[in-house]
């Protein structure tokens, strides 16, 4: 056998899957003469506006050796079929670690660290502040409806973490053996098997939380303990080596219901909005280091619109599914930036606020995203800061001054991007997805300016990419966690933190990923790096 690989190898829209039979009609062989077929990834390719088309990656077997010529040539290259294991990282076994593991937060991070710890033969006590998925839908609807907020569970926190309410994106910039792992996990606890084929996979909030229940399951089946309503109070730290945690149950404001428990090896995957975390790291003397991010605000476009711009007239996105942007370009005599993140096709706002008197927004969709609006945000680089907690503090002025703009009732400061390159207020607003309201804003009379400057250009430069950007488009502020203005500074390798040993950090939270399988890849890699110490 002879194996090859095709790169983007384009099927028409409505013949999605039918590979064998678009590979066998470009090579000139019958479709009975391709073997052992894989789809090792494959996109909608919408480069020609009007003619969008899907574009397949694919590994084959055939008898003989190809003389493909012409256009058949072009994307066909000799190929192995090779394949990374856990055992190609050097450092497979190598962290020693204590055979009772405690982590901290139940996000993408948390569960997958004790999912595979507990494969690996660990015992794992996993704690998460928040609650049940299933109860924790409960107090989101709540908090939507009556403004009632739960500092412990919300759209922040909870099982699943932020991202079991986002857009449920799983890109990943490059995939590895952790990343893989992660989405064939995925693909175990029933989501569809497309999401480690497809370029741009997306599961959405709905399925997500089937998925979470699945996971929840196989950790008590392996003999995982999931403590919810759990909070980290305080750590001990002896002669540079965690000693004992302090919990407390969340369901309780008495100190009676806190206590110390021994601990060898904590995992903290507590996420980039817990910072009360890294307040309590900072008083015991834990390293951390002030990091760039990014804030600005969510804008919401007509779905329409941004199907036609993108994808061609009359295209039926019922074969495409929603339309998507990435947008980006340098501000302020390229001084600064200014681009898209998190984009929800379909989708809808939602106010996200980890501490009480705070405002910020934030996408997400459902599985068909069907909705009529989509949303995405468009941020500015901000800087690390000079003093370790600087970034931290310049967001919660940000979130604060847009809740008290706001009329201190979750409501959203809001203005059309038209209202807000003319620096003025909107006397009327457009109807929007966001759940709690809306208050016309001039949101440069309390956002940064320099956000808001490069904001102003950027918007103008997207206008050019997709007309009608600027006189469609609605911002609702302020966009502010896109990621933490902190890092738990680690060994790279072991996933210790430098100067306290016993502490693993993980994830968002820590500063080292981004998104929901990065984060979950970051634990399955500690786990497969851990030996049980002597």
């Amino acid at each position: 056998m002879h194996t090859y690989r095709y790169r983007e190898l384009s099927v028409e829209l409505h013949r999605k899957g039918k590979v064998r039979e678009a590979l066998a009609k470009l090579l000139r062989l019958h479709p009975e003469k391709i073997f052992n077929l894989e789809v090792e990834r494959f996109a909608l390719d919408s480069r020609r506006k009007g003619d969008p088309h899907w574009s397949y990656n694919v590994i084959f077997d055939v008898e003989v050796p190809l003389r493909a010529t012409g256009n058949a040539a072009r994307g066909l290259i000799e190929a192995t079929r090779e394949r990374e294991t856990f055992e190609s990282d050097p450092l497979t076994g190598s962290v020693a670690m204590a055979s009772h593991v405690d982590v901290i937060g139940a996000g993408p991070a948390g569960l997958w660290a004790a999912l595979h710890l507990l494969r690996r033969g660990f015992t794992v006590d996993l704690y998460e502040q928040g609650k049940p998925v299933e109860e924790r839908f409960r107090d989101i609807r709540r908090f939507f409806a009556e403004r009632v907020f739960n500092e412990h569970s919300n759209v922040l926190f909870g099982e699943g973490g932020a991202g079991a309410f986002s857009d449920g994106k799983l890109n990943t910039r490059s995939r590895n053996i952790y990343s893989e792992t992660v989405l064939r996990d995925m693909v175990e606890f029933g989501v569809d098997e497309s999401v480690v084929t497809f370029a741009k996979p997306h599961i959405g909030t709905d399925r997500l939380v089937l998925m979470l229940r699945k996971i929840r399951a196989e950790i008590a089946r392996l003999g995982g303990k999931i403590h919810f309503d759990t909070t980290l109070e305080d750590i001990e730290i002896k002669d540079g080596r965690i000693a004992a945690i302090k919990l407390r149950d969340t369901r309780t404001a008495s100190n009676s219901s806190a206590s110390w428990e021994p601990c060898e090896a904590l995992v903290l995957a507590t996420g980039h909005s817990a910072r009360g975390i890294y307040e309590l790291l900072a008083a015991r003397g834990v390293t951390l280091e002030s990091k760039a991010f990014a804030m600005g605000v969510r804008v919401e476009h007509p779905q329409a619109l941004i199907d036609m711009r993108q994808l061609g007239k009359d295209v039926d996105t019922r074969l495409t599914g929603a339309a998507e942007y990435f947008l980006a370009t340098p501000t302020l005599g390229k001084t600064s930036s200014a681009y898209s993140f998190c984009m929800c096709p379909g989708g809808v706002l939602v106010p996200c606020a980890s501490e009480p008197g705070t405002l910020a927004t934030n996408g997400m969709s459902y599985s068909r995203r069907n909705g009529k609006t989509a949303n995405g945000a468009i941020v500015v680089p901000v800087d690390a800061s000079s003093t370790t907690f600087g970034g931290l503090d310049f967001q919660r002025k940000t979130e604060r001054d847009a809740f008290d703009v706001g009329g201190k009732s979750y409501a959203a400061p809001a203005q059309t991007i038209k209202a807000f390159l003319a620096h003025r207020a909107d006397k009327n607003l457009p109807k929007s997805t966001y759940p709690c309201g809306l208050v016309p804003s001039n949101i440069w009379d309390w956002l940064d300016k320099k956000i808001c400057s490069s904001l102003a250009e950027g918007f103008q430069n997207f206008d050019r990419k997709i007309p009608g950007f600027i006189e469609q488009g609605l911002i609702v502020a302020p966009e502010t966690r896109t990621s933490s203005p902190l890092r738990i500074t680690r060994n790279n390798d072991t996933l210790e933190s430098v100067n306290t040993k016993g502490l693993f950090v993980l994830g968002e939270g820590a500063g080292y990923s981004g998104g929901i399988v990065t984060s979950a890849a970051d634990g399955v890699r500690l786990a497969v790096r851990a030996k049980k110490s002597k």
